[in-house]
């Protein structure tokens, strides 16, 4: 297991993300995980440093609980919520809370194994947009041709 809740570790990363994208600040930074070997205070208390510094705007949480959004949003303004959840998996009770709260939710990987190609992209997209208006409406994508297939099918249901 890696450093990577440490704080220098975390101040490390968004230094070289600043330089390889040639800007002065992040929008969003995602805390990469939660680091059970590290204090969760001194974690966010990097990144909030970072945002006091004016070196990234907002704070996201990945692979998070229910009592991590919770916990966090004691100390951090939680912009965003990044979870796992797909259309044969979306029991995530983060969802739900994420709603009461009003953090946007990033669903990651919400497409299945297959599914993409035996139905195309607009079954698990109706799927995705059904979850609640603060569910992201374009999820990340792994390959570039899956992002373009996602981008032609939200512009097909415009």
């Amino acid at each position: 297991m890696g450093p990577h809740g440490h704080p220098v570790y975390l101040r490390s990363c968004v230094e070289a993300s600043l330089r390889r994208l040639g800007v002065e600040r992040l929008e969003l930074c995602y805390l990469h995980r939660i680091d059970p070997q590290v204090p969760a205070a001194d974690q966010l208390g990097a990144l909030r440093a970072l945002q006091d510094g004016g070196k990234i705007g907002h704070i996201g949480l990945p692979e998070v609980t229910c009592e991590d959004i919770t916990a966090a949003g004691q100390g951090i303004t939680v912009a965003a919520v990044q979870n796992v959840l797909n259309t044969t998996d979306h029991s995530d009770p983060a969802l739900i809370l994420c709603q009461s709260l009003n953090i946007p939710y990033v669903a990651y990987r919400p497409f299945d194994a297959g599914l993409l190609a035996r139905r195309g992209v607009q079954a698990p997209l109706g799927w995705l947009f059904s979850r609640g208006e603060h569910v992201a409406a374009i999820p990340g994508a792994s390959r570039p041709e899956r992002l373009a297939q996602i981008a032609a099918a939200v512009a097909g249901r415009a």
